[in-house]
């Protein structure tokens, strides 16, 4: 935050009686030396001249001033420069008029030009106060520290008032912020921070030397108010992103217990049936045995690939999702998953479409089996017909697309389907709705994209951009 320029003129403070009384009688008494001195001054130049003296004492004592001067520059110009000299009579009536107009226009004069300066002075000092108060409510909502941005405003608040030190305390900071002198100092005053309900801190200045006046002690009033309301709006916000963080919380915990009940008890239901006919089947042919025995081993990867699923979002939460990266081919990659699941998804075609222009790339190859393992068993998961793959390259990235033909995701639930336990509206199958948002860790780490498109021939795309050694990856806009 940038500090104010010019702030002084916030701190309004009186001429006092003395100065204006000096003010008031300083000017007069210059003109009238004149005539002591004996010289030769016309009424009319005497006139202007006690004019100018009302105009100056007005300009610098105020109204009081510019209306006593004006008082006594009529009654000087009628003793020392009206005839006869050195009375306060008049011998003609123009004489007389031309007075009682001069005390018309000087006073008229002064009272405008004072009315003038103040309304001048507080246009200023409003300008200066909304300067401020929009420089605390600017950073308080672009989110910088409490801390910083009631320092600057303190250190405001000590240049305009001449403080000698400045204290702030609220419920939103660990410790009061300071600025000058305290320790050892005299509290000078102290106001509330806030709404008078409700406060949420206190000020505490410092200053020697002259005590506040009203209107300084109603401008600072002022600034307590408006930083009082903006503390509590960052308080009140900070209250509603704690409640959402907790009800968000409570929903994951949810759809985790849910989502994982589901998956984890399917998988030991079938186990533990399939174990214990085995272990009560004594007349089991030795097909029947070695279909028992795929089904143990097929249940067992299920739940296997749940939990790794879950152990990868723990990590990818805690921010240990890193890869370890060796070079490797993206094709071969994909040539061993496809060869892995193949048994599991029986008859279902699964076509491989690969470039022979593809570069070599720094990959985590566990991490990347994951990844398209989930999207195949996704794609096996909510389509009939057959699953393609296929990869592109280029000198700046390789482009690795799985396919389906199955009923597709709308538009607007695309982007949905990378956070986690997300699952389209009008999927019926089971699943923890992990698969996508790991995907989405794995391929991002190293600056990679992935997006889901629409396929022309119907069905769904999921397609990843990983960037090649000295290359850029890129995506849709």
């Amino acid at each position: 935050m940038r500090e104010g320029r010019g702030l002084a003129v916030l701190s309004p403070r009186s001429p006092g009686v003395l100065r204006s009384v000096f003010y008031s009688v300083l000017g007069p008494a210059l003109v009238t030396t004149l005539a002591a001195l004996g010289s030769d001054v016309s009424v009319t130049v005497a006139s202007l001249l006690f004019v100018l003296a009302v105009v100056s004492a007005a300009a610098l004592g105020g109204a009081t001033a510019g209306l006593i001067a004006s008082v006594l520059s009529f009654l000087a110009l009628n003793f020392f420069f009206t005839p006869p000299l050195g009375t306060f009579d008049v011998a003609k009536e123009g004489d007389l008029l031309a007075l009682l107009v001069f005390l018309v226009v000087a006073v008229a004069f002064g009272l405008l030009l004072s009315t003038a300066l103040q309304r001048r002075a507080e246009i200023e000092r409003r300008e200066t106060e909304i300067r401020i108060l929009s420089e605390v409510t600017t950073g308080l909502l672009a989110g910088d520290p409490v801390e910083d941005v009631l320092g600057v405003f303190a250190v405001h608040l000590r240049e305009i008032f001449k403080l000698s030190g400045c204290q702030i305390t609220t419920a939103l900071t660990e410790s009061a912020v300071r600025v000058g002198t305290t320790d050892g100092a005299d509290e000078t005053l102290r106001l509330r921070v806030g709404a008078k309900q409700n406060p949420i801190g206190t000020l505490a200045v410092f200053r020697k030397g002259d005590p506040f006046t009203g209107e300084e002690e109603r401008i600072l009033g002022v600034f307590c108010d408006r930083v009082g309301l903006d503390l509590a709006s960052v308080r009140l916000t900070n209250e509603v992103q704690k409640a959402q963080l907790q009800a968000e919380t409570n929903q994951l915990r949810a759809v985790l217990f849910s989502s994982v009940t589901h998956d984890l008890k399917t998988p030991l239901s079938s186990i533990t049936a399939a174990v214990t006919s085995l272990l009560d089947g004594e007349t089991f042919t030795e097909a029947d045995r070695r279909e028992h025995l795929d089904t143990i081993h097929e249940e067992a990867t299920r739940l296997n690939r749940v939990v790794t699923n879950l152990m990868d979002l723990s990590r990818m939460r805690s921010g240990s999702l890193t890869p370890a990266k060796t070079a490797a081919s993206i094709d071969e990659v994909m040539e061993s998953v496809v060869a892995r699941l193949r048994p599991s998804l029986g008859d279902r075609e699964i076509h491989v479409d690969l470039r022979n222009d593809l570069p070599e790339l720094q990959l985590d190859v566990v991490q990347m089996d994951q990844v398209l393992t989930n999207l195949v068993e996704n794609a096996s998961k909510f389509s009939e017909g057959p699953i393609t793959l296929s990869a592109v390259g280029s000198p700046d990235a390789v482009r690795v697309m799985v396919s389906d033909r199955g009923p597709g995701i709308p538009k607007e639930e695309r982007q949905r389907m990378f956070q986690p336990f997300e699952r389209g509206t009008s999927d019926q199958q089971p699943g923890t709705g992990l698969g996508l948002a790991i995907a989405h860790a794995v391929v991002t780490a190293p600056g990679g994209r992935i997006w889901i498109q629409e396929v022309p021939s119907g069905g769904t795309a999921v397609v990843f951009e990983l960037p090649a050694p000295n290359g850029s990856s890129g995506g849709p806009a």
